[in-house]
């Protein structure tokens, strides 16, 4: 049962569709320019448009950015079908060709056929993804990013003013506060969708200054600290955090003139530096004295190198007489100790983040390419039309339940729905600094007690060990060693041992270490706690829940109309992920899949693996779907109904993840029932994607439907207006914001031989399964088997040894003299899970 409800969304419906078709022109830059530097060929081609040619283009071409523009009618090329400009940026002329600083622009009419913007009706009519469909929507959202992409600081997909922005200390970065756009198919229409965006931004104005925030030395601040040879570490992260960074040089006499370089690299000493000029070896610091009056105060600091390393004749600026420019995205990956601030500079309440939205699309008419193409956009937002599931239950042991209409449960008073067995376990601390031995037993004690209370046994505590951190490895084998006699080798009782580690705050080495020796090493169960955390009875419940699930136990299970219902054949539901290294890195992907292998959908075994990067289509799945299948068969028979949640597919991606991904499972089917001579059918296939990264956001447009955050109650469904035309689709937000806005995950169905494409079957399984996450009492954003398959990719540096060269960490580097990728190297070093038979890890949900 659901009940029907409103929904304000953020989308805008494009009201007129361009009138007009458009011509594809190739745009070619000499010499090429970086795909990196998509805003300086987005500069270039403006000044070109606007400066150096301004009555050839008018209209204005839409550019991508890359390699393609689109002109709304054919230009005047002076009878050819393509033309070569020289635009150099600061030129209002058009400067010669071959002079320092310029570019040739060289555009040429393409053979396509032109681009009919109504084409998008073979999507949103008819349902049918076609090229031409593809290439128009393309086409539509590339006119409306246009303006304000090309007027202010972009990703591509959000714009940022810098009107709204916050400065972190320390760090040389600013927060900036922008606005997200999106041209979507949806049932009948196209919409814009907006959204609030946020990113990380240099610091902008001297560059001393930001390399003093940034390299945050202690004391008050002195440029001396910028005295720092190659050789100090300092000198490396500096020249990492601004390479390629646009800076303003000041030249002329005292300085009076500028222009506009990027940073190559780094020198110490600039103002030392010497070099050739008129046959005399000079300075740094005595040319710029003698060229433009320019005395140095800071000779001695670091200065800027504007040429490539080994470049004949090095440019170099000492820093001094640099500033940074406004508004440089900072790509790189964010500081762990910054993501808390980029959250909650992130983080707004619905009302608010409804105004920016509002505010956000009121623009978007007055934009030159969306007039000139002659599309309306409606500044109202759609309400769309949605409904509220009927919550599920959360059942716990002897017919405890609790109904979770608000999205959350507490499990004080419960029972385990299946408790497991606490027979062997011990405490290793490693910050006995911090945490003496009488305060680590009373956290054993009361976590033995959180444990007991919750169903489970609980017995053989080996007492508290002390570790230093500095050898992880012997420190637990020396525990293990000791229980074992403890156990006078009972190897049943040792098997089920689970180690309880207590870790310093920041111990991200110890922790790999600990979990690279337990899972990797020796089988051995282990839950890692941090030092600083509220020891109350709450918390040790939180813990009880992932020992419990660690050990083999069930803490509930979600119970719905249609979920009995889908029990009442045997199933496997699986969830698939992959997790890519950061922009830029070096490192495989990391694959994973989940599959559960117990009768109520809550047990889930782990299987992983890597692949090259930045690869979505996961490229092992036969072999992992091969080896979950056999593995549920031997314990459970084969199972009649499949069900898989895919996480992390783009919209791009749909039908090439399908294709595939759907082939190698039916591949998978058929390679085990042969060699298992299975006689009963091959099971049916049910494969959906799980979205998480759109922007589409719901706010209640009544107070009845909203909790006390102003968001939607749990359990709110929008599978019309809004959703896409191309397949069964729907929205969901199934969990209780804790702050901010609550954003729903998009579920996609791209093969059903199930439910019969019966989307409400579907939405309530999908809830119920969001009720099932082991590690908390509330319902969470994504099925449990698609949070598990996030996790075990998350884990991809415990596979490696915390001593080889290779590291999944996105900040170290890549190892010694790999220049390419090479998948072989790391397949050598990249472990399995430890096979143990006797405590069978490798079948527990060790990655909780």
């Amino acid at each position: 049962m659901s009940r029907p409800i409103q929904a304000i969304s953020n989308s805008f419906p494009i009201t007129r569709l361009p009138t007009k078709d458009y011509y594809m022109y190739d745009v070619v830059f000499s010499p090429v320019i970086e795909d990196k530097e998509r805003s300086k060929r987005n500069q270039l081609f403006h000044h070109l448009q606007v400066t150096i040619a301004p009555q050839l283009f008018n209209p204005r071409l839409v550019y991508d950015g890359r390699a393609i523009a689109y002109s709304p009618g054919l230009l005047n090329l002076g009878g050819n079908s393509g033309m070569t400009f020289t635009v150099s940026l600061g030129n209002k002329s058009q400067p010669t060709a071959g002079t320092r600083g310029s570019y040739q622009i060289r555009i040429n009419l393409t053979s396509s056929p032109k681009i009919v913007p109504s084409d998008v009706k073979d999507l949103i009519v008819g349902g049918k993804v076609t090229t031409r469909s593809t290439t128009a929507v393309n086409l539509i959202q590339l006119i409306v990013r246009q303006g304000p992409n090309q007027n202010h600081t972009n990703n591509g997909r959000a714009y940022f003013t810098g009107r709204d922005k916050k400065s972190i200390d320390r760090s040389g970065l600013e927060l900036w506060r922008g606005i997200f756009q999106s041209v979507r198919p949806a049932m009948g229409k196209m919409i814009l969708t907006i959204d609030t965006s946020t990113a990380a931004v240099y610091k902008s104005g001297p560059l001393i200054d930001v390399a003093l925030d940034f390299l945050n030395f202690p004391g008050p601040r002195n440029v001396r600290n910028l005295q720092i040879s190659e050789r100090d570490p300092n000198f490396k992260r500096l020249e990492k955090f601004l390479k390629k960074l646009r800076i303003k040089v000041k030249t002329g006499v005292n300085g009076s003139k500028s222009r506009i370089k990027t940073i190559r690299g780094l020198v110490p000493e600039a103002g030392r530096v010497t070099f050739e000029k008129d046959d005399e070896t000079t300075t740094v610091e005595r040319h710029f004295a003698q060229t433009y009056g320019i005395r140095l105060s800071q000779p001695q600091i670091f200065g800027v190198r504007l040429t490539g390393k080994h470049s004949q004749h090095r440019d170099v600026v000492p820093a001094e007489l640099c500033d940074i420019e406004l508004g440089q995205l900072y790509r790189q990956k964010l500081p762990e100790n910054l993501t808390s601030e980029m959250v909650k500079f992130s983080t707004m309440k619905p009302h608010v983040r409804l105004q920016k939205i509002m505010e956000g699309a009121v623009a978007y008419n007055r934009s030159e390419y969306i007039v000139e193409s002659g599309m309306q956009l409606d500044s109202k937002a759609l309400t769309v039309q949605a409904k509220s599931l009927m919550p599920p239950q959360v059942a716990f042991a002897k017919g405890q339940s609790i109904n979770v209409s608000d999205g959350k449960w507490n499990v004080l008073g419960k029972i385990f729905f299946q408790p497991g067995i606490l027979n062997s376990w011990a405490l290793v601390n490693f910050c006995p600094e911090r945490i003496s031995p009488q305060a680590c037993q009373k956290m054993a004690q009361d976590l033995g007690k959180a444990c007991g209370d919750l169903g489970m046994r609980v017995e053989g505590f080996h007492g508290v060990y002390p570790g230093n951190g500095h050898n992880v490895e012997n420190d637990l084998t020396r525990v293990m060693d000791t229980i074992s006699r403890n156990f006078h080798g009972d190897l049943a009782r040792i098997s089920t041992t689970i180690l309880i580690i207590l870790l310093p705050q920041s111990a991200a080495a110890i922790r790999a270490a600990v979990k690279h020796w337990g899972d990797i090493n020796n089988g051995i169960r282990t839950s890692c706690l941090r030092d600083g955390k509220i020891l109350n009875s709450q918390y040790w419940n939180n813990v009880a829940l992932k020992i419990n699930a660690r050990l083999g136990g069930i803490n509930s299970i979600g119970i719905s109309p249609a979920m009995e219902q889908f029990k009442q054949q045997p199933f496997m539901i699986m969830g698939a992920d992959v997790g890519h290294p950061g922009p830029g890195v070096q490192k495989p992907s990391v694959t994973s899949l989940v599959y559960s292998h117990d009768k109520h959908g809550a047990q889930y075994v782990a299987i992983t693996g890597i692949q090259n990067p930045r690869t979505e289509i996961i490229e092992n799945l036969r072999d992992f779907v091969g080896e979950a299948l056999d593995n549920f068969g031997s314990k459970n028979g084969p199972p009649r109904n499949l069900v898989m949640f895919r996480d992390g597919v783009s919209e791009g991606e749909y039908e090439a993840v399908a294709e595939h991904e759907i082939k190698a499972i039916k591949a998978a089917i058929q390679d085990v029932w042969t060699k298992r001579k299975v006689e009963k059918p091959e099971p049916n296939l049910t494969f959906i994607v799980v979205g998480k990264r759109h922007h589409a956001v719901f706010f209640p447009t009544s107070p009845r439907d909203a909790d006390r955050t102003g968001n939607f109650s749990p359990g709110v469904v929008i599978d019309t207006d809004i959703t896409h035309p191309g397949h069964p689709n729907f929205y969901l937000q199934s969990h209780a914001a804790i702050q901010g806005t609550c954003r729903s995950s998009h579920y996609i169905v791209l093969h059903d031989e199930i439910f019969n494409k019966h989307l409400p079957s579907i939405q309530s399984i999908a809830y119920t399964l969001c009720n099932n996450y082991a590690k908390a009492t509330r319902s969470v954003s994504i099925p449990a088997p698609v949070y598990y398959a996030d996790l075990v990719c998350s884990r991809g540096a415990f596979h490696v040894s915390p001593g080889a060269t290779l590291s999944f960490d996105d900040n170290a580097s890549v190892a010694s003299g790999q220049t390419t990728f090479d998948l072989s190297v790391w397949q050598s070093a990249f472990q399995q899970i430890n096979r143990n038979r006797r405590t069978d890890l490798d079948k527990s949900m060790y990655f909780l």
